[in-house]
């Protein structure tokens, strides 16, 4: 059974930015493989022939992507621009 998106973004409320880019960058390798499937034409997997396939998992994703932007966008403005963490740190090579 699949979530919302509603639900999935609940999920990374008190999620911190850099678990929020992993998330981002999972969803999107899920969205690339479609993607290259989807333009050799390749549906030969048995997951087509699974409820829901993966065309539904595509656009699901597409939905959590959109939501997950949102939430990214918003903890960066409040942590970052207008708070004092930074994405690099001085102990980072």
């Amino acid at each position: 059974m699949m979530v919302s998106p509603d639900y999935y973004i609940r999920e990374f409320a008190d999620s911190d930015y850099n678990e929020l880019i992993g998330e981002r960058d999972r969803l999107m390798d899920r969205i690339k493989e479609f993607e290259e499937k989807e333009k050799r034409g390749d549906r030969s997997g048995d997951e087509w022939h699974m409820n829901p396939n993966p065309e539904v998992y595509y656009q699901f994703s597409l939905e959590c992507l959109a939501k997950l932007c949102l939430l990214m966008h918003e903890r960066y403005n409040s942590e970052y621009v207008w708070g004092d963490k930074r994405l690099w740190q001085k102990d980072q090579s």
